[in-house]
């Protein structure tokens, strides 16, 4: 009897060993994961091995041709500029160069008079006898060299006015005037630069 008693609990043993083993929770099982899709790809479109057609070339008749627009110019308003007022040449002398004008200021301020009333009779380039470019002074000694230069007859009312320059040099005046050797006159333009002069 005793014997039965040890077997049965030996068996009860097992049995609950074995029951302990089996009731163990099962693992869990891993769970798929969703992979994404794949992005589609279009097809590819097929390479065109044909050359386009070029634009065929504008004949006589597609080109346009524009016709001339008459303006009445009657029509258009002046606008106002706001600028600085340009200082002209002395009226009845445009154009004439600086030297000039300068000497017209000058000879204007001596007599009293208006630039406009002074007349350019002639403008030469000359060679002076000496360094006193055709002006001496009394008491004053020059050199005795020919010196190359420039007269200037200005007039007012019929009598004349000399000015006379050196080559490269400002015109001055001269009350008593002596005339430049012969042989070299040439008349200047006085719209024209002065030779030897600066502009």
């Amino acid at each position: 009897m005793k014997t039965n008693v040890l077997l049965l609990s030996i068996l009860l043993f097992l049995l609950i060993g074995c029951t302990a083993v089996t009731t163990t929770p099962a693992a869990e099982e891993p769970q798929e994961t969703a992979v994404p899709s794949a992005t589609t790809i279009p097809e590819e479109q097929p390479v065109s091995t044909e050359t386009p057609e070029p634009e065929p070339a504008p004949t006589e008749e597609d080109k346009q041709i524009s016709e001339p627009v008459t303006v009445d110019l009657g029509d258009v308003t002046a606008v106002p500029i706001d600028t600085t007022p340009i200082v002209q040449p002395a009226p009845g002398n445009p154009g004439m160069k600086e030297p000039v004008v300068q000497a017209m200021n000058d000879l204007s301020q001596r007599l009293g008079i208006a630039v406009e009333d002074i007349q350019l009779v002639s403008l030469l380039e000359v060679t002076w006898r000496d360094g006193s470019i055709g002006c001496p002074e009394a008491d004053v000694a020059y050199t005795q060299a020919l010196v190359p230069g420039q007269q200037m007859i200005l007039q007012v009312d019929g009598t004349e006015y000399h000015y006379h320059s050196g080559k490269g040099s400002v015109f001055t005046y001269c009350g008593n005037p002596v005339p430049p050797l012969d042989n070299a006159p040439t008349n200047l333009n006085p719209l024209q630069p002065i030779p030897g002069q600066d502009d």
